[in-house]
């Protein structure tokens, strides 16, 4: 983690070490704070395919379903690839965030949606 908050020292659009701060949030519990990670790495990158996911996983299970859903199909539409276990583990995705999108994954709009694409 001190790694990744001197990366954003150093340069505070570092999208890497924004995403992983948030990757880091979640799985220690922090939502709130992952969730804002992943909106400021949206802001650095709109076509951030993987901070857009996770940030719609993260909402999916605040409650906003709506806008996880929104957000999900831009992500997939930029790179359906996050939608599969092993390129979240490729790119480190912790064990609840994965638990967390393959439940997000696996509802029946997502899979209509993963279907279209």
């Amino acid at each position: 983690m001190s790694d990744y908050n001197q990366a954003v020292a150093i340069n505070v659009n570092n999208l890497a070490a924004i995403n992983n701060i948030g990757f880091i949030k979640y799985e220690q519990g922090d939502k709130e704070i992952a969730i804002q990670q992943w909106q400021k790495a949206i802001q650095i990158n709109h076509k951030s395919a993987e901070a857009t996911l996770a940030l719609a996983v993260a909402l999916y299970f605040q409650g906003e379903i709506q806008k996880a859903y929104q957000l999900a199909e831009t992500a997939l539409k930029l790179d359906k690839s996050f939608a599969d276990f092993y390129c979240m583990k490729k790119h480190f995705w912790g064990q609840t965030m994965i638990t967390d999108a393959q439940k997000f994954l696996s509802t029946p709009r997502m899979k209509v949606l993963l279907s279209q694409l």
